[in-house]
């Protein structure tokens, strides 16, 4: 019985050899595949995990730049608004002078450059932040990865860096309102009280305090933006790390990429202005009484050596039965109040300031470049 057993053994020993290969291989396949779909499965859970805590903190970090930006937007507006101060000669208009002329002028210039330098200013403030924040949050989050290492952002440092921003909330949104008001006097010189104008020429005073700003390439502030909102030498705190993080800012503040973004939120800005000012000229075609908001001040000054201030009657501003909003136009002293009502001295729900800071906190492109930001720092 052994032999006829050896004996079948003997003939099918290759068969068996190969068999025994093919199973073994098949178990030692399995096994390996099991383990490596393991490893797989655990790096894909860390790896959502991770995306999952990322995600979460960059929520909570957007979060805080908004209320952030809500918080530092009053006092900037306050800044602008007391450099540009136009309710004292609002109030010597009131109670009668004897330079209106002069006055009327000066307002003019205040009054535009107000609204001008918030654009400004307001679209500077958000996208810094927009930087800041999230690149300090990008080093947090890198931080919390590596628990094995000691914490390299503290709390001192973090109000450190975040307070260099001060700067901006005093003196370089001063300087940047002076810079405006000196573009904006030289771009409305040659425009009188009495002169007629349309809506399209607003649209061109704006442009043209752009264009003038953007000519001077020494102190735009688009070019210029970390002239404006950094304090000089910031980046030699004595701190090796906080050094580093300073002149990272500062680079990302210089470059392309954020000076274009900046310069095209600018002019949706002043597209904005121009639409809430057009709401006045429709509503001067139905009545002569007031419109509001407006802010009536006194009679509008039409001196002898001045043309007829009167509007165009409605029916010239018509085509084809309706009304034509580039043909209808009112004198520059009846449009001060105007543009001066847009940044009223007490903020109110829905005045302009406020409605464009929420259009920037809205902004999808300075939202992807904080999202950029956060991205490139947190790993």
């Amino acid at each position: 019985m052994f032999s006829r057993l050896r004996g079948f053994l003997y003939r099918h020993r290759r068969k068996f050899v190969v068999s025994g290969i093919l199973v073994g291989g098949i178990i030692v396949a399995t096994r390996y595949t099991q383990r490596k779909l393991r490893e797989w499965q655990e790096s894909e859970t860390r790896i959502f995990i991770e995306r999952t805590k990322r995600q979460q903190h960059f929520e909570s970090t957007e979060r805080t730049c908004n209320q952030t930006i809500l918080s530092l937007a009053v006092g900037l507006r306050d800044t602008v608004t007391s450099t540009l101060n136009t309710e004292t000669i609002v109030n010597k208009l009131r109670h009668g002078s004897n330079d209106k002329i002069a006055l009327w002028n000066e307002l003019k210039v205040l009054a535009v450059a107000r609204s001008a330098a918030l654009i400004y200013s307001s679209t500077m403030l958000v996208a810094t932040l927009r930087i800041q924040l999230n690149l300090m949050g990008g080093y947090m989050f890198r931080d919390s990865k590596n628990q094995n290492e000691q914490a390299k952002i503290d709390g001192a440092m973090q109000e450190r860096y975040l307070s260099i921003c001060e700067y901006f909330m005093s003196e370089g949104a001063v300087k940047l309102s002076l810079f405006v008001k000196e573009k904006v006097k030289e771009t409305t010189a040659s425009i009188s009280l009495a002169q007629q104008l349309t809506l399209r020429d607003v649209e061109q005073i704006y442009w043209g305090i752009t264009s003038s700003i953007s000519a001077d390439t020494e102190r735009d502030p688009i070019k210029n933006l970390s002239a404006y909102i950094l304090p000089q030498n910031c980046e030699s705190t004595g701190d090796k790390i906080l050094s580093k993080i300073i002149s990272e800012t500062l680079d990302l503040l210089e470059s392309e990429e954020v000076q274009s973004l900046v310069r095209s939120s600018v002019r949706t800005g002043f597209v904005m202005m121009v639409d809430h000012i057009s709401e006045y000229f429709f509503d001067s075609s139905f009545s002569g009484q007031a419109m509001p908001g407006s802010n009536p001040l006194v009679a509008i000054p039409g001196p002898s050596t001045q043309s007829d201030s009167t509007e165009k009657p409605m029916d010239v501003c018509k085509t084809n039965g309706f009304l034509n909003l580039d043909k209808m136009s009112m004198p520059m002293a009846k449009l001060i109040p105007i543009v001066n009502g847009q940044v009223p001295a007490i903020p109110r729900a829905g005045d302009s300031p406020s409605l464009w800071v929420k259009q920037l906190i809205l902004n999808d492109k300075l939202k992807t470049l904080g999202a950029n930001v956060y991205e490139a720092f947190s790993f």
